[in-house]
Parts: C-alpha cells; sequence; structure tokens
C-alpha cells in the first residue's frame, strides 16, 4: 500500500468519526429540547389544572356565598310574612299552622325580647331552624323545610324515598345535588332585635343539613341584625283621641281603664260635645281630669302629620309594610276581618283604603293578640261590635242598630271628628297599647351590623 492510499484511508476514517460525533450531540441536543418541552408541558398543564381548580373553588366559593345571601333575604321575608305556613314553609290554612315569626321566634311582653324557639336534641337545647335547598321541580325554585320540632329534613328524590309529614318534622324532595341553605337566630339583649345567621352550601350537606356529619364542597357563612320597626311608634293617651270634635248626643263610655295611672279618656283638638258621655277618671281620681279638649298640639297640625305622629310614618309607607295585610271589601267587612285575622298569629294590623263598615254582631281582637286597625276613609260601626286593640280612621262614626252597646279595649283614634247615635264604651288599655307597640311591624336589617365571619 503506497504512502497516498494510506493517507486516503486515515482521512476517510477520520471524517467517519467527526460525523459520529456530531450524530451524537445532535442526538443529544434533541433528547435535551424533547426533556424541556415535556417539562414545559408538564408545568403547563399543571398550571393550568391549578388554574382550573382554583376556578372552581372560587365559583363554589361564591355560590355557597349567595346560597347564604338569600337565607339572609328569605329569614328577613319569612319574618314579615303575615300568612300562617305549614312544615314545607308554604302558606296553610290548618288550625295548628302558625306564621314563620310565631313559629321560630318567641315573644316576652314584659321584657320586649325576641327570641328563638328551642327544641330538645338529647337533652340538648337547641334553637329551631329552617332549611332550603335549590329545586328543579319548584321551577328553579327552593324546597323549605321548616319544622316545629328537631332537625329540617329534606330528601333526595333520586335516592327511594316516601315523603312524609309528622307533627314535628316534614320531608321535602330535591333532585340532585343543589345550593342550599340553612337559617338559624339568636337572641341579643335589646328588645326588638334579633341576630340572623345564614349558611349557605354548594350542595344540602355540612351545616346546611343540621344533624349529618356529611360535607359540602363549599360553605359560607353571614349574619346580621334585624331590629322591629313598630307598626304603632306612638300610642295615644287617652280611650278616644281626636283631631277635631268629639259630637253626640248618645250616652258614649269614656274610660281610662282600671289600671290607668296617666293619659285620659278623650282627648280632641276640637269641642267635646257629649252632654250624656259617661266618662270615667282613674281610680280615685276626678273625671274632670279626664278630659282634654281644645287642644292645639291635635288641631293645629295636618292628617298626615297626626298620622306620622301615631305611626312614625306616612300612610302609604305604612300600609305597603310586609306585614300589612290589606282589606278589601264593601258595605259591611265582617267576614273580611274576620278571614284576615284567622289569616295570621300573633298582632295583627290590617289597612282598608276607603270607607269601611262593621256591623253586630262581631267580636275581633284578644288581650294576647290584640288588632292594629287603619282605616283610610270613615270606619262606620253599628251597634254591639266589640275590638281588642286600636282603630284608627280618617273619621268615626259609631251608630246605635238596637243590638246593644259596642266595646273597644284599648284605643280609638280619629284624623277628624267622632259621631253617632251609638253609646259603646271606649276604655283605654295600656297593656294592648304596649303590646302593639312592641310586638307589631315588620323587621328590617341595621346597616353596619352585616357580617361574613
Amino acid at each position: 500500500m503506497t504512502r497516498a492510499t494510506s493517507f486516503t484511508t486515515l482521512r476517510t476514517l477520520g471524517q467517519e468519526g467527526r460525523n459520529k460525533q456530531r450524530g451524537a450531540a445532535t442526538l443529544l441536543v434533541t433528547l435535551v429540547l424533547v426533556l424541556a418541552m415535556s417539562l414545559g408541558a408538564f408545568f403547563l398543564n399543571r398550571n393550568l389544572a391549578l388554574g382550573q381548580r382554583l376556578a372552581a373553588n372560587q365559583v363554589q366559593a361564591a355560590q355557597a356565598f349567595e346560597a347564604a345571601e338569600a337565607g339572609l333575604d328569605w329569614a328577613t321575608a319569612q319574618l314579615n310574612n303575615p300568612q300562617k305556613i305549614g312544615l314545607d314553609c308554604q302558606a296553610s290554612s290548618a288550625a295548628s299552622a302558625q306564621t314563620f315569626r310565631a313559629s321560630r321566634v318567641a315573644f316576652d311582653a314584659k321584657s320586649g325580647l325576641h327570641t328563638p324557639r328551642t327544641w330538645n336534641d338529647a337533652s340538648q337545647v337547641m334553637p329551631l331552624q329552617a332549611v332550603c335547598v335549590r329545586s328543579a321541580e319548584q321551577s328553579g325554585g327552593w324546597s323549605c323545610s321548616c319544622p316545629a320540632s328537631g332537625h329540617p329534613v329534606v330528601v333526595n328524590r333520586a335516592a327511594p324515598a316516601t315523603a312524609t309529614a309528622t307533627a314535628t318534622s316534614t320531608e321535602l324532595a330535591t333532585t340532585t345535588a343543589a345550593a342550599a341553605f340553612s337559617v338559624t337566630f339568636l337572641a341579643t339583649s335589646v328588645p326588638g332585635q334579633l341576630r340572623v345567621i345564614a349558611q349557605g352550601c354548594t350542595s344540602y350537606a355540612g351545616a346546611c343539613q343540621p344533624g349529618s356529619h356529611t360535607q359540602a364542597d363549599a360553605t359560607a357563612q353571614v349574619q346580621q341584625l334585624v331590629a322591629l320597626v313598630s307598626g304603632l311608634a306612638s300610642a295615644p293617651v287617652a280611650a278616644l283621641t281626636v283631631r277635631g270634635d268629639v259630637s253626640t248626643h248618645a250616652a258614649l263610655g269614656l274610660h281610662r281603664g282600671n289600671h290607668a295611672s296617666t293619659g285620659a279618656a278623650v282627648h280632641s283638638g276640637g269641642k267635646l260635645e257629649a252632654p250624656n258621655a259617661r266618662i270615667g277618671a282613674a281610680a280615685g281620681g276626678v273625671s274632670t281630669v279626664a278630659v282634654i279638649e281644645h287642644d292645639l298640639g291635635l288641631s293645629g297640625v295636618n292628617e298626615a302629620r297626626f298620622f306620622s305622629r301615631l305611626f312614625g310614618t306616612d300612610a302609604a309607607t305604612w300600609s305597603a309594610q310586609p306585614m300589612t295585610q290589606k282589606l278589601v271589601c264593601k258595605d259591611n267587612c265582617n267576614a273580611a276581618l274576620l278571614d284576615a285575622f284567622a289569616a295570621t298569629s300573633g298582632t295583627v294590623q290590617l289597612w282598608v283604603d276607603g270607607e269601611f263598615t262593621l256591623t253586630a254582631p262581631l267580636t275581633v281582637g284578644s288581650a294576647a293578640r290584640p288588632v292594629l286597625l287603619l282605616v283610610n276613609g270613615t270606619a262606620t260601626l253599628n251597634g254591639a261590635v266589640r275590638i281588642h286593640g286600636m282603630l284608627h280612621a280618617a273619621r268615626v262614626q259609631w251608630n246605635d242598630d238596637g243590638s246593644g252597646a259596642g266595646r273597644v279595649t284599648g284605643a280609638v283614634t280619629s284624623a277628624s271628628d267622632y259621631s253617632g247615635s251609638g253609646a259603646p264604651d271606649l276604655v283605654f288599655d295600656a297593656a294592648a297599647l304596649r303590646l302593639l307597640q312592641i310586638n307589631s311591624g315588620s323587621f328590617t336589617r341595621i346597616a353596619g351590623s352585616w357580617k361574613d365571619f
């Protein structure tokens, strides 16, 4: 082999070695790039999954929070619902039915405090709760449970179960897991106030399924104080209070009541023209101190101001209160009044827009359930009509129809005059008026008391 041939062979072998080295380097670089891309894709996918998880958590947290807010709104609305409800929280005409407020909140007339009603769970005193679950069966609404005792129970319709209703609890049906809330009331040391606590959940579980040990994906709690805005802001000081004149020749009875120590039997802005009136003072008093007439403090104000002094607001606002029932009737309004009284429990506040007539025999209201009856027109009462509570009207006329004497135990107020041929006994009752002051009206949220912790 010649020297030239050997050199060529060596040169070829060297070139092949360099080619192999370059191939190995390329492979290594390719592997590194593939690894880097794989790591990048892995971390990108991981971040995407984390983002999706965070977004899902945010959605669930928002859903639970909105359910809790819905619970607050629902609880406040139910406190101001004058209708009696059943164990499913829906309107009911059953004899045992009560309003949501009466069934969930006890009232102490002596202290003026509202406290949650309770039940015994294995000797542990528990406040009554209510639960609502989002339900497609209710056209996108809520299925609710308001038991008279025990935990609220909502049954998933997907599982075999029989809906039942007992004297103490009820089972309601929903479709699948959906947003839910539970509502609990707590007492405060301030008369007329309650603390409302609403738990919102992404499903019927956890805090939204009292008595269970299951957990919801997300839970939120919000709470707020609510206060009672009285239906009677300032009680009258006399059995009969009129902005104008009292004019009757009948033996009208005007009494301060057996236990009255202050106030008057009659208080008028105009004249008292009632020569045959039977005016009674408190025990040990004299009749003259029971009469206040020609009071410029009454006659010097218009009807709107007179109304707002008594009820704390204008007539349109008062009549629009959630707890106010509006009566619609013509001529004899006995049936409409009794139906409205029977449809609710506790104190009763009623509004009549227009003329209003009651005819004997009729008895409405009691010491435990006084009625607050406001008439935006002339209230005409005939004969032995008996009312326990307060009657206010633009004008009051009481006629004699031969059925006997009527009676109002509480107070009567007129934005203009009082007249008529009837001889009812109007008896000032401070206890009835106080009960109307501290337990009638509607609950409203207290600004600045909202909490989500």
